[in-house]
């Protein structure tokens, strides 16, 4: 399995995630105004609030069928180290990973074993599944 198709399937996610953000983001910015620009609190607040989105996102997909929309499209699947859906533990463990090393955590796909530095910690993996 090529390490592009990782990097292709979890882009593919963030213009997902991207979009998703846009869109609850509006309620919020409407509601707080001007507050929304001159408030730190109101500030951290949003930023709490776009991870909670990317949280029920993630590891909703991540618990059902290991498959979001990106890995459904590149055929691949998110499963344990033993090839079974993520559990919620599992799911939230992948989630914490997957925030501490989102700047850095791609790498991995490039050394051996091509998986993610949060799915080495978190005890998961990607695979590929055939075609439909």
């Amino acid at each position: 399995m090529s390490g592009f198709k990782i990097l292709f399937a979890n882009l593919y996610d963030l213009l997902l995630l991207a979009a998703i953000w846009f869109v609850a983001a509006i309620p919020f910015v409407l509601w707080q105004g001007e507050a929304f620009e001159n408030n730190a609190a109101v500030t951290l607040a949003f930023q709490i609030y776009i991870i909670a989105i990317t949280y029920v996102y993630l590891t909703y997909f991540w618990t059902q069928s290991g498959q979001t929309p990106g890995l459904r499209t590149w055929k691949l699947q998110l499963v344990t180290e033993d090839n079974r859906i993520l559990s919620r533990h599992s799911a939230n463990l992948r989630f914490i990973y997957t925030i501490l090393f989102f700047a850095i955590g791609w790498i991995g796909v490039f050394l051996p074993k091509q998986q993610l530095l949060q799915d080495r910690f978190a005890k998961t993996k990607i695979i590929a599944v055939k075609r439909d």
